[in-house]
């Protein structure tokens, strides 16, 4: 797992819900729930360290979900809605833009009044 969240061309998507809460704010104790913890522990450092500007985190909220689920310093990134944003998701996967902005042409005349 070390090896994919130092990885800084790998995405993270984080799928958020009422138990990934619970995990990374202590409430749970199992295996999984430390698993998640250490997870959110690393990309949240990451975040901060990159002067909080994300550059792979992909938060994606379930149904079940609800804006109170997601951590408090992952609100200032774009999330994602599923399966609402389906299409702006899979963009975001692809690294693709889903404008794309007109190159500026070479042959410009200027007018002056």
């Amino acid at each position: 797992m070390d090896s994919f969240l130092n990885d800084k061309s790998v995405l993270i998507i984080v799928v958020i819900s009422p138990k990934y809460k619970k995990d990374v704010e202590g409430g749970g104790d199992d295996e999984h729930s430390q698993h998640t913890k250490y997870i959110h522990s690393q990309i949240q450092n990451e975040y901060i360290q990159q002067g909080c500007l994300n550059f792979r985190l992909v938060p994606v909220l379930f149904p079940n979900a609800t804006k109170a689920d997601v951590p408090s310093w992952m609100k200032n990134t774009r999330i994602y809605r599923w399966p609402s944003d389906t299409q702006e998701l899979v963009l975001r996967l692809l690294r693709e833009e889903r404008y794309i902005i007109p190159q500026p042409s070479t042959n410009i005349d200027v007018i002056i009044l």
